[in-house]
């Protein structure tokens, strides 16, 4: 890959994660497996807003989901990161953005 193909995949994955939902579903899901319904009530936000960013991480490879099909209980959707890396990259990148919007005096 190219630079400026390989800068254009990157920038693409930061502009996935700048969405606020996008990003704290990163978060949620770094520890552990959860089903959209889980995700919408531990952060607040409506199923489909939910549904629809799992979608769009899920195409940019940051999530996987399995689906279960129990007869009782009907049929069950987990997701979960792909790579731990996700994670851990989001936190790094949010120490260091939080200490450069320290010191630029914005808290």
């Amino acid at each position: 890959m190219r630079a400026e193909e390989l800068a254009r995949a990157q920038s693409h994955i930061f502009r996935i994660l700048g969405n606020p939902l996008a990003y704290r579903i990163v978060l949620a899901l770094g520890r552990g497996r959860l089903r959209p319904i889980e995700l919408s009530q531990e952060l607040g936000a409506s199923a489909p807003a939910i549904v629809n960013q799992l979608r769009v991480l899920k195409i940019a490879g940051m999530v996987r989901y399995a689906s279960t099909a129990e007869r009782r209980k009907g049929r069950k959707v987990f997701y979960w990161l792909s790579d731990p890396g996700v994670l851990d990259a989001c936190r790094r990148l949010a120490g260091t953005m939080g200490k450069l919007w320290r010191a630029a005096g914005h808290a």
